[in-house]
């Protein structure tokens, strides 16, 4: 008896070092990869159902009691919500929407289930006042405006607002007294943690833009604000079945499996991969986790949970840089993942955000001086006079393709190609938008003087 007590103590003594070893070596690569990444300021956090086992805040965040807005991760808030309706009898998932929301009505069935699942048929980029069906129903299509939906619901319900329904049932049982459903009275809030946009390869502070009615999504499906040790108390309540640490019940293990495995397929060829009821799921190297990231124009988060492990994952930063830092950090989420399961990771690059940046700041110089380029010929052919008809033909066209075609397609091709509107690229990549904007005015300045001087020699 002794023998196999020794043994059980023994193999419980090498699991903790073997995690504790793990819990380090992570601690060592964040602290790497903040500084070889510029990140103005983080918190990150790992927690497991009884204790965090790592918790630390770098650069302009001081604390874990900063607030941050959590981007999309709120809308596991929101279906949160909605489950608990769901458990109370006040919402079935399979009826129209519009049993709760008479003003969305359309042409099919949404139902309840469609919106969680993103599968309503709704453009990614739709808005309340201008939603739609499109060609997508009835398949993947991740849209904010579906969960904004989903708040409403919530607040027709229950006759509450959303704000405090989520403070009266989820923020206070769980003892999250630094989170707010509210944005504005966040702006107000000494807590919050002021946010950063990237611009040519420089961070830059300043303020998100705060949701309006016409806004593209609102605290639902992106804007709470919470803080990290706040946030840590939402996934602890995950680890523990649906308990706060009062023993207090907020969801049922039914209802969390439901949000976590009965779910759509993304439809993205690379992994297999899945959405359902606010989050994500996929087997990463064969571990199965569920997550969701989150954004807002001057911030990004990340969460996920190793079901299997008992173990959920936070980190919150304030800043926002689409095409470098936001990659990289794709990358650090499953580095993250295999250094925990205690595997090797390559080093952290440290010259990787400065040669990402140069490379986009080079792309960006280019069409800023192709722009130049057709500005000075204009200007220094305005009064010159074609000889020959077919000389004529010939500048007619290129005039066409310089001031005419070139400036649309830069105001274009990023919804013709990337299916991203010209005003979301205003909101999360400043730094191409004014490219892309100065150098579409400097061909169609340069084509009205060109026409100017054309029509004064006639």
């Amino acid at each position: 008896m002794k023998k196999i007590f020794f043994i059980l103590s023994f193999i419980f003594a090498a699991n903790c070092f073997a995690e504790t070893q793990a819990i380090q070596n992570l601690d060592e690569y964040l602290g790497k990869m903040v500084d070889a990444y510029h990140i103005p300021g983080m918190a990150v956090f790992v927690a497991n159902p009884d204790e965090t086992l790592l918790e630390k805040s770098y650069g302009e965040c001081d604390s874990l009691d900063r607030q941050f807005f959590i981007g999309s991760m709120s809308k596991s808030y929101t279906a949160l919500c909605i489950m608990q309706l769901v458990e109370q009898g006040l919402v079935n998932l399979a009826d129209d929407i519009s049993l709760y929301l008479p003003d969305y009505k359309f042409e099919k069935k949404v139902t309840v289930l469609s919106l969680l699942n993103h599968t309503s048929g709704f453009d990614t980029h739709a808005k309340l006042h201008n939603v739609k069906i499109t060609d997508s129903y009835g398949k993947y299509e991740y849209a904010n405006v579906n969960y904004d939906l989903l708040g409403k619901i919530v607040e027709s319900v229950s006759g509450l607002s959303y704000e405090d329904y989520i403070r009266r049932n989820v923020f206070e049982p769980l003892g999250m007294e630094d989170s707010t459903a509210n944005a504005w009275k966040a702006k107000d809030s000494p807590k919050l943690l002021k946010g950063n946009r990237n611009y040519f390869g420089f961070f830059k502070k300043g303020d998100a833009v705060f949701p309006t009615e016409k806004s593209w999504f609102h605290e639902p499906a992106g804007y709470i604000a919470s803080t990290p040790d706040d946030h840590g108390k939402y996934l602890r309540m995950y680890l523990n079945g649906g308990l706060t640490q009062n023993g207090e019940r907020i969801i049922t293990q039914e209802s969390i499996n439901s949000m976590w495995y009965k779910n759509v397929p993304l439809g993205v060829k690379e992994y297999d991969a899945y959405y359902g009821k606010g989050w994500n799921y996929m087997k990463w190297n064969g571990y199965p986790m569920v997550f969701h990231g989150g954004q807002v124009e001057n911030g990004i988060t990340y969460m996920y949970i190793l079901p299997d492990m008992k173990l959920a994952v936070c980190f919150m930063i304030n800043a926002n840089d689409e095409f470098v830092l936001n990659n990289l950090m794709n990358n650090v989420v499953w580095d993250s993942v295999s250094l925990i399961r205690g595997e090797s990771v390559e080093d952290v690059n440290h010259n990787k955000f400065v040669q990402l940046h140069l490379l986009y700041d080079a792309i960006y110089l280019l069409i800023i001086c192709l722009s130049l380029i057709i500005f000075i010929r204009a200007v220094k052919s305005r009064h010159a006079v074609s000889q020959g008809k077919k000389r004529r033909v010939v500048k007619i066209i290129l005039g066409i393709l310089a001031y005419v075609l070139f400036p649309l397609f830069l105001l274009t091709f990023t919804k013709i190609l990337l299916d991203t509107p010209l005003w979301v690229v205003r909101l999360f990549v400043p730094d191409l938008y004014i490219v892309l904007l100065v150098s579409a005015c400097l061909s169609f300045v340069a084509g009205i003087i060109k026409l100017s001087g054309v029509c004064r020699r006639r």
